[in-house]
């Protein structure tokens, strides 16, 4: 009889809304099993949600938890990425022990197994995580003994980063083993025991790789290796070995045959087979996933996309007009450039005069106006002076020959402006000067 008066057998079922250790109210339930129930539930005294591991009492009662609180500490304090934390031990109103765990939103590898075999690289990453976790707790002499999919957590998107958590750690140490050996039940799922589980032999650190061994198997076949009951399964684990396909990559057919070996002393370390899924891994290559368009950045801002393509190098000629950074324009003999997004021959349109110049660029514009016209009445003085020789000597030429010389004024043609008054002076000086 417990304290409520009822008799375990007689112990109600737990439904969502209920209260456990006046602490935890039930969410929904989550999982169902031979030994126990879990629940979702949350924590009202710290605001969080939770798993709660409600055991039947045949199996832990509160009585047995509280004898087992040196393993209750020591599973407390262990602490890993990929390992499901206890946080704590109670019980409910009917005496039956309660484990408070954290909780994890997502699935276990038992109800993904159901759509099928995973892609390899994802059975790398979940048997990395798995197999750290176990090297882990291997250090602290803390051995699982249920290595199964069902325990094997695979987390949201959202969640702690790891592909894969370990669940229902050190529960066959805080189970009264004497108890479950008199009634002849076995820790552990059946279709996952190594020989030395089914034989009923010491459990070590290598029963736990054996385990996880299958449940990679299971993982990239699809198919359960020791199927059946549980009699069945444990007889066909003592009569053969596991079945590696030839049809595996040849490093996962080693990987997996050392873990799946009969003898404990021939399996590889837990954090051997963690180094080796991480190669595999490696080796797999980076996650496939579609390239973004070259011009994503572009498009993000609001921006046209821009197409780089590689220019090939290029001389300058003669005369070679230099744009912006990104263009090289060649230009013909004579070349303007206007403001960088126009460039105009001078033979088709003159360059525009600035509209303001600077002081001092108008005083370089005085000077050359100025040194221009210099230059122009050196030439035409210059023309003068040789129109007057040429005169000069054709006079001379017809007056020894004994003709009459022309009238300069009549032969001379008719020129305006400056230079033609600089003519007639020059024709008036020639005819007054005589022979």
């Amino acid at each position: 009889m417990t304290a409520t008066g009822r008799t375990p057998a007689a112990a109600a079922p737990h439904r969502a809304g209920e209260r456990v250790a006046d602490r935890y109210r039930l969410v929904e339930r989550v999982g169902s099993g031979g030994m126990a129930e879990v629940f979702r539930a949350h924590d009202e005294m710290l605001g969080r949600d939770v798993a709660l591991k409600i055991f039947r009492r045949e199996f832990a009662s509160a009585e047995d938890l509280q004898r087992q609180q040196a393993e209750v500490r020591l599973l407390a304090n262990l602490s890993h990425p990929s390992l499901v934390t206890l946080f704590d031990t109670t019980s409910d109103v009917d005496g039956r022990g309660v484990l408070v765990l954290e909780y994890v939103d997502g699935t276990d590898a038992g109800a993904r197994l159901k759509a099928g075999p995973l892609p390899a690289p994802a059975v790398a990453a979940l048997g990395a995580d798995i197999a750290r976790a176990l090297a882990y707790i291997h250090a602290k002499g803390v051995v699982h003994r249920d290595v199964s999919p069902a325990n094997i957590l695979l987390p949201g998107a959202t969640s702690s980063g790891v592909a894969a958590k370990l669940t229902d750690l050190g529960i066959a140490r805080l189970v009264d083993d004497a108890r479950i050996t008199s009634t002849g039940f076995v820790i552990g799922t059946a279709s996952y025991l190594s020989p030395e589980q089914a034989a009923g032999g010491p459990v070590g650190a290598p029963s736990d790789v054996y385990s996880l061994g299958l449940v990679l198997l299971e993982c990239l076949t699809g198919r359960r290796e020791f199927p059946g009951s549980g009699v069945e399964s444990a007889a066909a684990r003592l009569a053969r070995d596991p079945e590696v396909p030839a049809t595996l990559d040849p490093d996962w057919r080693q990987l997996l045959r050392s873990m799946v070996a009969r003898e404990p002393g021939d399996r590889p370390a837990a954090d051997v087979v963690a180094a080796r899924l991480g190669e595999l891994l490696a080796s797999a290559g980076p996650r496939t996933q579609a390239a973004p368009p070259p011009d994503a950045a572009a498009d993000a801002e609001g921006l046209a996309p821009t197409l780089l393509l590689p220019m090939p190098e290029e001389r300058p000629t003669a005369a070679t007009t230099v744009l912006p950074p990104t263009r090289q324009v060649t230009a013909s003999a004579a070349t303007t450039v206007l403001p960088p997004t126009r460039q105009v021959t001078a033979s088709a349109a003159p360059a525009p005069a600035p509209a303001a110049p600077a002081p001092a660029a108008t005083t370089r514009t005085s000077r050359a106006v100025f040194g221009l016209r210099r230059g122009m009445l050196a030439i035409v003085a210059a023309a003068v002076v040789l129109i007057a020789v040429v005169i000069a000597i054709a006079i001379g030429a017809l007056t020894a020959g004994g003709q009459p010389a022309p009238d300069p004024v009549r032969s001379y043609p008719a020129v305006g402006g400056t230079l033609g008054d600089h003519l007639k002076q020059l024709e008036h000086d020639v005819s007054n000067s005589g022979p």
